[in-house]
């Protein structure tokens, strides 16, 4: 089993009166593609700069890459690339002058530097654009050459937070799957979003973080099983009367149910033949049917439960913009 490339305890941040992240307790695998799934203002931003050492915590420890945040922050940076917001480029340079640069940053020898530079552009596919200013470049090549100068050292843990934020979908497609084969050779990956459809494609385990606080770890899988253990039924039946759907509330394990002509949901605890007997009611009401579908929970559904449902999260929102 591989060892805890990220380790953190009680890890704490206060602003003012304000607690950004919450004791913190977490453990990320070498190899892992971590993802930190919340809300913009949920702690997920600041948890990476306290781990990257640009902040200090105000309570609690962490150890990055086999170092100490704390007491030997120097140690960290060098076994880390970020990407960020605040973390940028310079625009009036071109990519390979840029990654020259941050290799004598780096304290990389020169051949070394050259070999991991012409590495670094054949893998993201840069060739002609690697002689162009990075300000003449499209967001997304700019987000990939961020990606290239966080690589260039060859780090231990890579942190990517909100890294496909406005992006298109080709390039965040692109990004997702560059990321995914990184950690497949051994990377350590923490991976930052606010998009709920991202962690669920690409990320071997999820932190739901929520007002400052990790709420549940898990995979994917085990995240959406673990809070919803009901089974969802949709069918496409138009023209159902209010009569016709209130034999469907009769069945008796019917939790939820919700009809917008023609498309008929229905919800209830765990049942492998509800959509036979939701079927068989149907029919008997004289219902025409034109498709029936089951339906797996969502990274979504599971992070609406997990934080309080719809309205604490709008709650937290409104409290989240105010702040701003």
């Amino acid at each position: 089993m591989a060892e805890n490339t990220i380790t953190t305890k009680g890890l704490t941040k206060v602003f003012g009166h304000f607690t950004a992240v919450d004791t913190l307790n977490l453990d990320v695998k070498g190899g892992e593609l971590f993802g930190l799934l919340g809300p913009n203002g949920a702690g997920k931003t600041t948890t990476v700069r306290m781990l990257c050492t640009l902040i200090d915590p105000t309570r609690g420890t962490a150890n990055v890459a086999g170092y100490d945040i704390r007491e030997q922050a120097a140690e960290v940076r060098r076994n880390i690339g970020v990407v960020s917001e605040g973390v940028s480029l310079y625009k009036d340079l071109t990519i390979e002058e840029n990654l020259r640069l941050f290799s004598t940053l780096y304290d990389l020898p020169r051949t070394k530097a050259e070999a991991r530079i012409r590495e670094l552009m054949e893998m993201f596919g840069f060739r002609e654009k690697s002689k162009r200013l990075v300000s003449a470049l499209s967001s997304g090549w700019q987000k990939k050459a961020m990606i290239c100068a966080a690589l260039l050292h060859e780090p231990k843990v890579l942190f990517l937070d909100e890294v496909t934020s406005g992006l298109d979908p080709q390039s965040a497609i692109a990004l997702q799957d560059f990321t995914r084969k990184l950690c497949d050779e051994g990377e350590t990956v923490i991976w930052t979003t606010h998009y709920m459809g991202e962690p669920e494609k690409i990320c071997d385990r999820v932190g739901v973080v929520f007002a400052g606080r990790l709420v549940k770890v898990g995979s994917p899988n085990e995240l959406k099983h673990s809070v919803s253990e009901l089974s969802t039924v949709e069918v496409e039946t138009p023209g159902l009367s209010a009569t016709q759907v209130e034999k469907i509330r009769k069945l008796g394990k019917v939790c939820k149910i919700s009809y917008n002509d023609p498309l008929l949901r229905v919800t209830c605890e765990h049942h492998e033949d509800l959509a036979e007997e939701v079927t068989k009611a149907l029919m008997g009401a004289g219902a025409r049917i034109r498709a029936v579908n089951t339906k797996e929970p969502t990274l979504e559904e599971a992070f609406i439960s997990l934080t309080g449902g719809e309205e604490e999260i709008d709650r937290f929102l409104e409290s989240s913009a105010r702040r701003k």
